[in-house]
């Protein structure tokens, strides 16, 4: 590689002729190098000399050629240059900067590779971040189309000495781009015997229209709502109103912080990051600062271990302990729900019972990574509570939380007092929480209770306080170990306090033993069960248990059970328990489902008791002007659309069955939001068949269903043998054209291919010497035969070009 050095427009005659006699035969001598002219020496140092060099900063080749002055031993660089090359504006002081002189900036001329050489603190650097904690993945709006659907599901039962009673539960659902609409219920009807206290006739739950706007994370709701609650506050069914915040509309969103890893490379470097002792992630970094934020999603205490490798094989760890609590809110984040209406009274036993206008709303912002505040209020005609608390993440340490509420009802006022901890590791956990109240605190909860009778001034049904205590440990292959404590005091003063430990093993296989034992510790009566599970098969297991209650009852278990296969089938399970008191006990039930609907029937009961019972499932749907029988849809479902019968349809490399007769699968069992993957099993299809497209991942809306067209089409193509007109078939290479469709080639015997045929396809022809001719394919109805090859068609040339002579 030879150096070229810029010269001055004056002198340039100068050095072409200088160049020119250097390669003239007539010179006498002639000057070689054995390698690179070394840089300009002291004396020819005291002149500017302008250099083409490519920048390196820490080791990184920048991709740039740079003008390079060389002044007096000393290397001046324009400032856009630096500039892009990632050097701070404020380091940069004029238009041209002298490198040389920079504090901290060391400047090497490299001549063997005509390059630049920095060396920079690597503080200065752009800062480099690798991952994307702030999502989970990529997005996929929710889809909806436009339809109706209703469920149903009806049992009867026949129970000793009760009589036969039928009842059949329903919902009907509209659905669309302008949101979801819901109202279910029951119909009742004893056949025979006395039904006692239970009603006859027909009985409305809910009723709703709600939306969702998925880019603000938005949800509201109009109708019969649930409030929402903060994990120190109650929810109370309402009549009327709801805007919330609503995350679930967004998985590609990770709501609460997530630790990230911040270092500095002083040259190229690859960077591995350990989580728990997994490898997780394994990054390039250029020199300068970098953070790692492709954190997995883990919940708990950890350790994370940083590795960086240089080019030369330098290794340097570091090991980081981390807390992640998905309770918290991210910095900047904000959560909120807002409820107003009508307190929904008798909900189950009367359709239409609405008591006192009433409010609650919640709020939650994440002040930072460690410390998300929370607030609550709820406010009725004799009503007004307002609350406020805390979740703290104590660096490694676990999380404390705290409320404080305040309340006035009816004359009465109060404060609950809420408090717990919570540490939890990949091999133990420990919390606690507890909860007190004062005798005059009130919320909606209580408040409607009063309202429809259920409770009185006398009677708190509010407890005075409770507490709960637990801790597990992972034993490795000693299995795992639990315990619980739970105290609560009731509004009336009772006391309830029980202990429960547990351990549980996995023994060989899928095999495992479970026991537990609990204690009440105001009586001081102990209880137990012991179980023994063993696998079959992926759906089959069976187990054993025996269990001893704590009036010194006992009984043993025997239990067969299979569940139901993803595409149907049979189901069932079975279980016999002999009692010491009441006899043996016996239980059964046989489910069947299919692509329709889903069917049981069973019993269960003991000697003096016993109940027999069966039940029809499903649902009717509307979509695509055509009614479809399918199983129930509990959320979300998609109609598979292929236009041919008996293709299979897989849902996350799940199959879910096969097309009708006429093209449909409903696939009932989706998750709203969920981004899945679809795809369709074309392997069985005729050769004269083909789909354009196999595969769709996408999400659902929720309680919304959405068609996905597969289009399977007969293969409009065909093999053609075209002639000239001497019967000789049309040279190798010739460029087959057609208007809208891409060009073809013909073979060897004049044959062709040719796809998306229509009834009528004219044909021009070009041979590789020039000639060319038309001619027209005709297909009956504009459907090929199968493996039917047409022709031979004629194609009269033209003849050659002047000046072809082949």
């Amino acid at each position: 590689m030879s150096r070229c050095r810029r010269v001055p427009g004056r002198h340039c005659t100068l050095a072409v002729t200088g160049l020119l006699s250097c390669l003239s035969p007539l010179t006498g001598s002639a000057e070689t190098y054995s390698s690179l002219p070394p840089p300009p020496s002291a004396a020819a140092s005291q002149q500017q000399q302008n250099y083409m060099l490519g920048l390196v900063v820490n080791g990184e080749e920048r991709d740039q050629v740079v003008p390079v002055q060389f002044q007096n031993g000393h290397y001046l660089l324009r400032a856009a240059d630096l500039q892009r090359a990632g050097i701070p504006t404020a380091r940069i002081t004029a238009s041209i900067i002298d490198v040389s002189a920079m504090d901290q900036v060391q400047a090497e001329y490299d001549r063997q590779r005509q390059r630049i050489l920095l060396t920079v603190p690597s503080e200065w650097l752009p800062k480099q971040t690798f991952g994307g904690a702030a999502q989970n993945g990529p997005r996929y709006p929710g889809r909806s189309s436009n339809g109706l659907l209703f469920n149903y599901d009806v049992y009867a039962s026949q129970t000793t000495d009760g009589g036969t009673r039928m009842s059949a539960w329903n919902e009907l659902r509209l659905f669309g781009n302008a949101g979801q609409f819901s109202s279910n219920g029951v119909v009742q009807q004893q056949l025979t015997g006395d039904s006692g206290y239970l009603q006859d006739g027909y009985l409305r739950y809910d009723t709703w229209w709600a939306n969702q706007d998925e880019e603000r994370a938005l949800s509201w709701r109009v109708g019969d709502l649930i409030t929402d609650s903060l994990a120190w506050s109650s929810s109370v069914r309402l009549g009327g109103i709801q805007i919330a915040r609503d995350f679930s509309v967004r998985p590609d969103l990770v709501t609460y912080p997530l630790p990230s890893f911040s270092g500095q490379a002083a040259v190229p470097s690859t960077v591995d990051l350990f989580v728990n002792g997994y490898k997780t992630s394994s990054n390039s970094v250029q020199p300068g600062p970098y953070s790692l934020t492709n954190m997995p999603f883990v919940n708990g205490a950890g350790n994370a271990v940083v590795v960086t490798t240089d080019a030369q094989g330098r290794r340097v760890s570091t090991t980081l302990p981390f807390y992640v609590a998905s309770d918290l809110l991210k910095s900047g984040l904000s959560d909120f729900s807002f409820s107003a209406g009508a307190l929904r009274q008798n909900y189950g036993l009367k359709n239409f019972d609405y008591g006192s206008a009433a409010g609650s709303g919640s709020y939650r912002y994440g002040i930072a990574d460690w410390l998300t505040l929370e607030t609550h209020a709820e406010a009725a005609q004799s009503l007004a509570l307002g609350g406020a608390g805390v979740q703290l993440k104590m660096g490694a340490w676990g999380v404390v939380n705290g409320a404080v509420t305040q309340s006035q009802m009816q004359g009465d006022s109060g404060r609950q007092y809420s408090w717990g901890y919570q540490y939890n590791t990949s091999r133990f956990s420990v919390g606690m929480q507890q909860t007190r109240r004062t005798t005059g605190f009130g919320n909606l909860a209580l408040y409607g209770d009063r309202e429809s009778g259920v409770a009185t001034a006398e009677t708190y049904t509010l407890s005075r306080s409770s507490a709960q205590y637990n801790a597990s440990v992972a034993l490795d292959r000693y299995g795992s170990l639990g315990a619980a404590l739970i105290d609560i005091t009731s509004g009336s003063g009772d006391r309830t306090r029980l202990l429960n430990l547990s351990w549980s093993k996995n023994l060989w296989g899928n095999t495992s033993l479970y026991l537990s034992a609990s204690r009440d510790q105001q009586e001081g009566n102990w209880s137990g069960a012991v179980s023994l599970m063993i696998p079959f098969s992926d759906l089959s297991n069976a187990s054993i248990s025996m269990e001893r209650d704590r009036q010194g009852g006992t009984a043993e278990r025997l239990s067969v059970s299979r569940a139901m296969p993803t595409d149907g089938g049979i189901a069932y399970d079975a279980s016999w328990a002999n009692q010491s008191s009441g006899g043996s006990y016996r239980q059964g039930n046989l489910r069947w489902r299919n692509q329709q609907f889903e069917t049981s029937a069973g019993f269960y009961g003991d000697d003096n008791y016993s109940t027999e019972f069966a039940d029809l499932s499903g649902s009717l749907v509307l979509m695509d002007n055509s009614v479809f029988a399918a199983n129930q849809v509990t959320d979300a479902f998609v109609l598979v659309k292929t236009d041919y019968p008996n293709v299979n349809v897989r849902y996350e490399n799940q199959l879910m069955g096969k097309t009708d007769s006429d093209g449909y699968l409903l696939v009932p069992a989706i998750s709203s939001y969920y981004p899945a993957k679809y795809d369709i099993d074309t392997l069985d299809l005729p050769a004269d068949m083909a789909a354009s497209s196999v595969e769709q991942r996408f999400s659902v809306k929720r309680q919304s269903g959405y068609l996905l067209h597969f289009p399977i089409e007969p293969l409009r193509a065909a093999s053609v043998i075209l002639h000239d007109s001497n019967g000789e078939p049309l040279p190798v290479s010739t460029v087959i054209s057609r208007e809208g469709q891409q060009s073809g080639y013909v073979g060897w015997d004049g044959i062709t291919w040719m796809e998306n045929l229509s009834e009528h396809n004219p044909l021009r022809a070009e041979t590789p010497d020039g000639r060319h001719c038309d001619t027209e394919l005709t297909v009956p109805g504009g459907r090929p035969k199968s493996l039917t090859t047409y022709g031979p068609l004629t194609c009269v040339l033209s003849p050659l070009p002047t000046g072809n002579t082949r």
